[in-house]
């Protein structure tokens, strides 16, 4: 599964990219909106992402306490993507509510098949369209039997261009995500600090108005004489 691995990978990294900077500009967004916008609570990221590693390292941990300790760390990793996302949608516009909710929703499926499975469940058959031998395991992805739970959810859809097996929570997530770039391309840009440069220039250099600023010493002008010193 380690070309299905990698096809997943794309899908659900570079496709969503790809397709999202594509639908901003194509709907009038700009790439400087997406930049603009403010991602709080990112070392909820962080976590997520080191209990995803930890799956991994306890992979070839057998039995029940394996079993239990890989479903613990799958609920960490999607409470720490729920409440990163909770905490970055809030006064966010509707639109990119439900496009984050829609990936949301993708891995929240994905998450189902694995809990009640131990490891994500791949169709067979799928997975010979596709041009993967079956009967491969990763240490999240198993070939589905007759004990297999909501297999359904599972990677059920071959993509044969990329020699790998998808669930729909995968397309949700990837349609989510893509969604997601290309609402944030139309978020508003603050000034550029060009134009503020420029501005403070035009201010330094604005004609004398005639008043004395505090800390600043004015020489009087000729016309500002009075009569005395006129006469001598």
């Amino acid at each position: 599964m380690g070309t299905a691995v990698s096809g997943q990978a794309v899908l659900l990294f570079g496709f969503p990219a790809i397709v999202g900077v594509v639908a901003g500009y194509v709907s009038g967004g700009r790439l400087g909106g997406l930049l603009a916008t403010r991602l709080r609570a990112l070392w909820l990221v962080w976590l997520a992402g080191a209990a995803q590693v930890a799956e991994y390292a306890v992979d070839r941990l057998d039995g029940r306490a394996g079993q239990v300790l890989r479903s613990a760390l799958l609920a960490t990793v999607f409470v720490t993507v729920l409440a990163w996302l909770l905490a970055n949608v809030r006064g966010r516009s509707r639109v990119l509510k439900s496009a984050a909710l829609t990936a949301l929703g993708g891995g929240l499926l994905n998450g189902m098949a694995i809990a009640f499975n131990g490891r994500m469940p791949y169709s067979r058959t799928a997975a010979a369209a596709a041009g993967i031998p079956p009967g491969q395991e990763t240490a999240k992805n198993i070939a589905a039997g007759r004990g297999s739970r909501l297999a359904f959810l599972g990677d059920v859809i071959p993509v044969p261009p990329l020699h790998a097996v998808i669930s729909v929570g995968d397309i949700l997530i990837t349609l989510g995500a893509a969604a997601v770039i290309a609402t944030a391309m139309h978020q508003p840009t603050p000034p550029h600090t060009t134009e503020a440069r420029h501005g403070s220039n035009d201010q330094r250099t604005a004609p004398d108005d005639g008043a004395v600023h505090p800390g600043h010493l004015r020489p009087a002008a000729l016309h500002h004489r009075s009569p005395r010193m006129d006469g001598g």
